[in-house]
């Protein structure tokens, strides 16, 4: 009955956005439902749990301000990465290839403490955080680049 849920879960949310926003990424980890999208030239990060939005973080102004990617390409390993800062934590929603192995989530890292934690996505809905390349400005202090 638990995965019923959230497959309805999943479904309420293409269905119910798909028409008024574009969605790059959604998918469901211990923590909640991780959903970033695009409505009305605003790029939105989402964590719902039980159907309730847990925390919400919006772009600001022209150009999605606030969040930035990395990119990292070599033979088979493929590392692309979203994220934003707020209220002293740093957030980074990941989708990472290597040798045949998939990992997609969000890391969470508070900056005071450098503590970092990790939620890694149990089942992926959308993974389109590669057509973000060319809408959101490069991470410079990053060490993957932006390749």
């Amino acid at each position: 009955m638990r995965h019923y849920n959230l497959l309805l879960l999943i479904v309420i949310f293409l269905c119910g956005s798909s028409f008024a926003s574009d969605e790059y990424f959604l998918c469901n980890t211990a923590k909640g439902i991780i959903k970033l999208d695009e409505n009305k030239g605003v790029l939105r990060y989402t964590l719902t749990k039980d159907q309730k939005v847990e925390f919400k973080y919006e772009s600001k102004g022209d150009g999605f301000s606030g969040f930035k990617y990395n990119h990292y390409s070599r033979f088979q390993t493929d590392y692309f990465n979203v994220s934003f800062m707020n209220a002293g934590y740093k957030y980074t929603i990941f989708s990472n290839y290597e040798y045949e192995s998939e990992n997609r989530g969000v890391s969470v890292t508070n900056l005071n403490r450098k503590k970092e934690s990790i939620y890694n996505c149990k089942s992926v809905g959308i993974d389109l955080l590669n057509d973000l390349s060319e809408k959101l400005a490069c991470d410079k202090d990053s060490a993957l680049g932006c390749g």
